[in-house]
């Protein structure tokens, strides 16, 4: 029988995946290293959607239905349908030092996207998380994050929590009306790196630590507890999706340093569901 504390393989065959999102019936993921977006049904196939040269990161939907992508390298944000012709719906080059990371996109169209500040590797720089209307303009809503990672806004739309990898810590900013952010705060710190993001419906944040080979769970309070562990491989994003949002979606890779290069989605039940978005 399977364990329902320990994520059950859906799908493999993926190289890098990640920021999974629930998306008309089924998961839409940024397989990162492969330069492509692939969609990955309920039954575990999966297809590639599209190419992807600039390397597709965090993604989402405008109110008019379009695809909303950010491009790692190129530092873009291309809107248009998922398979079909996309257009430069934000040029953050000028507003960025590093790669574009994870993005959220709100209900009303208007996205958060993170800059790493710089390239894995490079000399550390701080990075900044950009605010990028649904119109496509932008502007920098904060800068000093340390490597801004995922991101989670919670269902009423007035709290925004980022995870800053290598501080090891996910920080909380309230949020008003016109995007406008404040009250930044440590929200919690962690024993290791955080990477994905996502929220159930008792307001904790699910985190995915790719560095210790787990998952753990954040209360509203700020307390951290573990909540399981992902083998060999390490988990790099999570969101929830399925019926009622209860299935909770774990994105796995393995790196050069375990041996192989190969990604794979794993899924276990949650409960109460998810909330907010992703």
């Amino acid at each position: 029988m399977a364990d329902p504390t320990r994520p059950a393989v859906l799908a493999g065959g993926l190289v890098y995946p990640e920021s999974p999102r629930w998306d008309r019936g089924s998961l839409l993921v940024s397989d990162v290293h492969a330069f492509r977006l692939v969609r990955v049904r309920p039954d575990g196939t999966w297809r590639t959607v599209r190419e992807v040269p600039g390397r597709p990161a965090g993604l989402g939907r405008l109110p008019d239905g379009r695809l909303l992508l950010a491009t790692a390298l190129d530092r873009t944000l291309l809107a248009g349908p998922e398979d079909g012709p996309m257009s430069v719906h934000a040029d953050l080059s000028g507003l960025t030092t590093g790669l574009l990371n994870d993005m959220i996109v709100d209900p009303g169209g208007g996205a958060w996207v993170g800059d790493t500040g710089h390239a894995l590797g490079a000399p550390e720089r701080p990075g900044r998380l950009l605010r990028v209307e649904a119109d496509g303009t932008a502007r920098v809503a904060c800068e000093d994050l340390v490597f801004p990672n995922g991101l989670a806004l919670t269902p009423d739309g007035r709290t925004l929590y980022v995870a800053e990898t290598f501080a090891r810590r996910i920080t909380r900013f309230d949020v008003a009306p016109d995007g406008a952010l404040s009250g930044r705060a440590v929200h919690a710190v962690l024993d290791g790196i955080p990477d994905g993001l996502c929220l159930d419906g008792l307001g904790r944040l699910w985190v995915a630590l790719p560095e210790l080979f787990r998952c753990d769970t954040v209360t509203p309070a700020g307390d951290v507890e573990t909540a399981f562990g992902t083998g060999d491989w390490r988990p790099i994003a999570v969101c929830s999706g399925g019926p009622g949002r209860r299935t909770l979606f774990c994105t796995l890779a393995r790196l050069p340093e375990d041996g192989t290069r190969s990604g794979r989605v794993a899924a276990l039940p949650l409960e109460p569901g998810g909330a907010g978005t992703p």
